[in-house]
């Protein structure tokens, strides 16, 4: 782990919600706040060990990689369920999922102005 927070981004440790600005699909926080708990198995080395999927990375991981985890939307790392930090949490969402699929004939920018809504909200 890094020697210390510093800072840099104006808070020292998890940064509040709507810290910065959302990312291009108006997520907020999707990578470096905290890791991300999923409920998807992560492959491990012992049979006898559940391991849990964690993503993103969180404020202790550097964007390069040179500090601990390379932060990015890609990064992935496993744990059991006993364990837990103050670098981890959970995302919690709301509406009607699909793991982006639209249904057949849907507006995408109708879409996107809900989206704004609830990030606003």
């Amino acid at each position: 782990f890094p020697a210390g927070d510093t800072g840099e981004d104006g808070y020292k440790g998890i940064a509040p919600v709507k810290a910065f600005p959302s990312n291009p699909y108006l997520v907020f926080g999707s990578v470096g706040n905290v890791w991300e708990w999923t409920s998807d198995p992560f492959p491990g080395n012992n049979p006898e060990e559940q391991l849990w999927t964690l993503k993103g990375g969180s404020f202790l991981d550097s964007v390069d990689g040179s500090i601990n985890h390379k932060a990015t939307i890609h990064t992935r790392m496993g744990n059991t369920a006993d364990s837990g930090s103050y670098n981890t949490g959970v995302r919690c969402a709301r509406g009607p999922g699909g793991g982006g699929r639209r249904a057949a004939g849907s507006d995408k920018s109708a879409e996107h102005e809900k989206l704004r809504k609830l990030a606003e909200e």
